[in-house]
């Protein structure tokens, strides 16, 4: 038997561990097919010829597109949400509000730094703010998964800012999103701007970017006269 690879327990049998090879497999290519063309423009049969499989597999893994779709998302959400819930009870709990807001947009943005250069983390951060700024009704798949780490941001952003509107905080925080997702969407737009000075890679320096604009942002709304 082949080394089934390093997220395929090495206990399995040999038919358990092609079952598992094949279902990763067919994951990253709906993966890299959906960050390309989006869920709309890739069909099962795109994702099957991709993966190299029977067309059959999708619905023998998954059960069908939509439970693939959720599938790609989900396994991606769980641990970068776990590691933000991670940074968030971490935080201090007294201390300088612009430190403890720097801490809470770190919390929120760290873990995608960390992960970005990995091709299957990059086409999942583009997928996703595509996906964000769609009106396609595929979104109610994974609305549960995005508003429970949302409300934990939320809460925090209101304990830093007790007297703020509920309508600073929200927006406060839809806007962190927004700017994140830009950063780490993968696109060029930098790149064209500045006819190459700049380029959309440097993560260093576009999360550094991030944090600033974050930060004076998020204050901004939360103080600014109701």
């Amino acid at each position: 038997m082949t080394n089934p690879g390093p997220d395929i327990p090495q206990t399995l049998t040999t038919r358990e561990a092609n079952r598992a090879a094949l279902r990763s497999r067919l994951l990253d290519s709906a993966e890299e097919l959906f960050a390309a063309r989006g869920y709309f423009g890739v069909s099962v049969r795109d994702i099957t010829d991709h993966a190299g499989t029977r067309l059959a597999a999708i619905s023998e893994q998954f059960g069908g597109k939509e439970a693939l779709f959720r599938a790609v998302l989900v396994r991606r959400i769980q641990p970068l949400n776990d590691e933000r819930r991670a940074l968030l009870a971490a935080l201090p709990a007294s201390g300088p509000r612009a430190r403890r807001l720097r801490a809470v947009i770190e919390a929120f943005t760290e873990p995608l730094r960390q992960r970005a250069g990995n091709p299957g983390w990059d086409n999942y951060f583009r997928f996703i703010a595509q996906l964000a700024n769609s009106g396609h009704p595929i979104r109610r798949f994974i609305a549960d998964d995005f508003n429970a780490i949302a409300a934990d941001f939320i809460a925090h952003l209101q304990a830093l800012f007790p007297a703020a509107s509920e309508e600073a905080i929200y927006d406060a925080y839809l806007h962190l999103v927004a700017a994140t997702m830009y950063t780490y969407s993968n696109n060029l737009r930098l790149d064209s701007l500045t006819q190459g000075r700049m380029h959309a890679d440097d993560i260093d320096k576009r999360h550094q970017a991030l944090l600033r604009f974050a930060e004076g942002g998020i204050h901004t709304l939360a103080t600014a006269p109701r």
